[in-house]
């Protein structure tokens, strides 16, 4: 995508650039969308989200051109001339409480067991919590986590179904070792991450940010959306709430991904 760019006569410099994608919250095909359009941008920043449906979980649109697209990406280049920089925040770090995959269908992000017993039960047992009443909010409270390149990123639980298996927001497979997430304060843990931001690339005139929708109901919960309304608002943030979130060649969950774009002129 790059080569082909340049031969287009499109500069792309990565520190001028960085690339947005929007993509349908329900195809499920996020992680090989990401990855593919990853390797083919060089060193492109990459970030965006995945569309939602306020938790109906039914079908999902991107608008471009006027219309309402389902089953679509949208890819946008974006230059400025002003320092940005991307970033990646999340409130969950990993404990000592593991857990692992022992049948799953990843094409459908459904987990049929855990630890070679029922999914929805194991985990609910691990977690602490009461199997027949596992809902959205307590799967946002008690999300797992997996450890890639070095680093916990987040797999968070859709659904319980009716036989009792897990419907994740993210890819998953047979295998995967889960560990149960320690959560630290998630309006202390936003505001440590913009003091960074402005340590870095100044005072932002612009965020777009894309938050995870269960990160809002944990925050509604806790009764701490206005404290977390105050930071966003004062820090310049636009963006939605996700099914997912991109960020470099991947799919994340429970996060909240941005660019910053700051003051001064580079």
């Amino acid at each position: 995508m790059e080569r082909f760019l340049r031969r287009n006569g499109a500069a792309v410099d990565p520190a001028t650039t960085f690339a947005m994608l929007l993509s349908d919250g329900m195809s499920t095909n996020e992680e090989a969308l990401v990855a593919s359009i990853h390797g083919r941008m060089g060193n492109i920043p990459l970030l965006g989200g995945s569309a939602g449906d306020d938790l109906r979980l039914q079908q999902t649109f991107v608008f471009q051109d006027g219309r309402f697209h389902p089953d679509a990406a949208l890819l946008t280049l974006i230059r400025t001339r002003y320092p940005f920089k991307t970033y990646r925040c999340q409130h969950f770090a990993g404990s000592g409480v593991k857990m692992v995959v022992t049948q799953a269908d990843p094409l459908t992000r459904v987990v049929g067991e855990i630890n070679a017993e029922p999914a929805g039960r194991e985990y609910a047992r691990i977690a602490g919590l009461d199997p027949d009443s596992l809902t959205p909010m307590l799967f946002a409270e008690f999300p797992v986590l997996v450890r890639v390149g070095g680093e916990y990123h987040v797999r968070s639980i859709q659904r319980m179904n009716e036989d009792g298996s897990l419907t994740f927001f993210c890819a998953i497979d047979e295998g995967v070792v889960l560990t149960l997430a320690r959560r630290e304060d998630i309006v202390a843990n936003l505001d440590a991450f913009f003091r960074q931001v402005r340590h870095e690339v100044g005072a932002p005139q612009l965020v777009i940010g894309f938050d995870c929708i269960l990160r809002s109901l944990e925050a509604e919960k806790r009764q701490v959306k206005h404290q977390l309304g105050r930071i966003l608002s004062a820090n310049n943030v636009v963006g939605f709430c996700t099914y997912g979130e991109q960020f470099g060649a991947m799919h994340v969950n429970q996060t909240f991904t941005a660019v910053a774009i700051g003051e001064a002129a580079a």
